[in-house]
């Protein structure tokens, strides 16, 4: 084994522990959801390792270098698991490749030369890694409502103008459960350049009301291009909505978003994207059709480092609906405040904020033809998560409160859920 060969440096040691002395536990969830986060997906590198699934860890980290090309951290941890897995021809390459960037630091660079005259430079170039990965992502989950039929907390409200009292016991609790499986394939096109796709079903199931029953299948690709400080993705989506209580409904997405790296603490996004939503209208729904709708969206983001276990962001959002029927369009701004922390054994905790105001486009006659509706909608939520002891299964726990407040009493609303689900993540090629 080279790794007998070669005795690490203080220098190499340093490297090592800032990799691993993290103990925030990156899901593959996370990954999917934000692909060019070099501190989340190096994370997840690192936690990958640790468990012995060394293919998922070097498949991430040639990901990530071709995102961060010149991060002389990322390239002496990508060299330190090359040695381990005894890659002799590649290893090589990235010596040097390092010692063509670097030859200021007299450390590095003297321990840099002692590894390649280690390393057996007449081997036969082994086959690279493939560009080419295909992950399977399954999870199941149970949730609870305190108010599942989001019933209003006065007792009273207006129908066709007119105040009328709730029967009694109208507000309901209810059960859900779900499970998700997704096929997410990426395929490392060129430097700097990403392609990914996946493929998902999604099916939701409650205990009382089997109006909220159905099934969701998502279509995603993307496309990434990126620098040592910035990266733009590109994406669109489609995903067929099936209802087993009411019509069935379409969606397309398409967006663009950005990530700029302005030091080692901060970081900034912006994004923006339009969707279009067409349900099924048939005789048994008449008036489905009168939701068809047209959504613009526009964001800005921030995220800190207070330190290595401590992260802030908050963000701006601005949404723009335009439906069939006026009164079910809006003009909606949001703002977002989160907080997580790393805890021990490879633990999470998150926390978070959120305070949206919608503006309706026109009065709905059938509740209140007189007020056009106005909504301030309150979300707090509190969630942990991580892998479950060195197992490939990992969980979550969210809890959040919602609040409403309206103009027209039939909208104030308040209710809480809970959440919990266990995902499993296996590597197909």
């Amino acid at each position: 084994m080279i790794r007998a060969k070669i005795t690490l440096s203080a220098f190499f040691v340093c490297i090592l522990l800032f990799f691993c002395g993290s103990v925030y536990a990156v899901t593959y969830q996370e990954v999917q959801e934000d692909p060019i986060n070099l501190s989340l997906n190096l994370k997840y590198a690192k936690e990958q390792r640790e468990l012995g699934k060394t293919k998922n860890a070097m498949v991430t980290l040639e990901r990530l270098l071709l995102l961060y090309p010149n991060d002389l951290d990322l390239t002496v941890y990508y060299l330190d698991l090359l040695i381990e897995l005894g890659s002799v021809s590649k290893a090589s390459e990235v010596v040097n490749q390092l010692l063509e960037k670097d030859t200021t630091n007299q450390i590095l660079f003297e321990e840099l030369e002692l590894i390649a005259n280690d390393l057996d430079l007449q081997q036969k170039t082994p086959s690279a890694p493939s560009p080419l990965s295909i992950n399977l992502t399954s999870t199941v989950n149970w949730g609870y409502e305190s108010n599942t039929n989001s019933v209003s907390t006065h007792n009273k409200q207006y129908l066709g103008n007119v105040l009328s009292d709730y029967p009694a016991g109208t507000v309901r609790s209810d059960r859900t459960y779900g499970a998700n499986l997704t096929l997410l394939t990426s395929y490392i096109l060129s430097e700097q350049h990403l392609f990914s796709a996946s493929i998902g079903f999604n099916k939701t199931d409650q205990e009382r009301d089997n109006n909220r029953m159905s099934d969701v299948n998502p279509y995603n690709i993307s496309y990434t291009f990126s620098q040592p400080r910035y990266s733009i993705n590109n994406y669109a989506s489609y995903s067929r909505t099936d209802n087993f209580s009411s019509n069935n409904s379409f969606q397309r997405t398409g967006g663009i978003s950005t990530n700029f790296n302005i030091n080692d603490r901060l970081s900034a996004s912006a994004g923006g994207s339009i969707s279009f939503t067409k349900n099924n209208q048939t005789e048994k729904y008449s008036t489905a059709r009168l939701s068809d709708s047209r959504s613009q969206q526009a964001s800005l983001g921030t995220n800190y480092s207070l330190t290595q276990d401590d992260l802030l962001g908050a963000s701006l959002s601005y949404n723009y609906k335009k439906a069939r029927a006026r009164y079910n369009g809006f003009i909606g701004r949001s703002f977002q405040l989160s907080y997580r922390r790393n805890l021990p054994l490879n633990q999470s905790l998150s926390l978070g904020f959120s305070r949206t105001a919608n503006k309706y486009h026109a009065s709905d006659a059938l509740y209140l033809a007189t007020k056009v509706r106005k909504d301030f909608v309150s979300s707090t939520s509190l969630g942990v998560g991580g892998p479950i002891r060195e197992s490939t299964w990992s969980y979550a726990i969210n809890l959040t409160w919602n609040n409403t407040e309206s103009n027209i009493i039939n909208y104030t609303t308040s209710g809480q859920t809970v959440g919990l689900s266990l995902t499993k993540q296996l590597s197909l090629f």
